[in-house]
């Protein structure tokens, strides 16, 4: 069964250091970096006694394929091939106008449309 990973943020600290965080089937994550063979690879972060950190996979909430998914998908963000997607809220007016287009929302033309009003409609078409 595919995952549904959607990243929110992410971020170069240096050429091999990246950090990111996002949702794996509607559950929150973050992830941070590591070199693995000269590669930056991707390592699920949780809170353990207050911090965050690594855990073995017996003590995390995610498993095996949950972990795989997300690192894969990480992956096309740092190569380029995908794009961190943004909260509909945080979307300008013509950025919802474009997605309400894409989406064949209807009643968005209206000039009595607020950016909530708009919002709200992309949300409700895009779930």
């Amino acid at each position: 069964m595919a995952k549904a990973i959607t990243v929110t943020q992410f971020a170069r600290i240096s050429d091999t250091q990246f950090t990111a965080a996002g949702t794996c089937d509607g559950r929150p994550f973050v992830a941070k970096t590591i070199v693995y063979r000269g590669e930056p690879i991707f390592k699920v972060q949780e809170d353990s006694e207050g911090e965050l950190k690594h855990l073995t996979m017996k003590d995390s909430s995610f498993d095996r394929g949950d972990r795989i998914a997300i690192a894969r998908q990480l992956k096309l963000v740092r190569t380029g091939k995908a794009e961190v997607e943004k909260d509909v809220s945080q979307l300008t007016v013509k950025e919802l106008r474009v997605k309400a287009k894409e989406l064949g929302v209807q009643g968005w033309r209206d000039g009595s449309v607020r950016k909530a009003q708009l919002a709200a409609l992309v949300q409700q078409a895009a779930s």
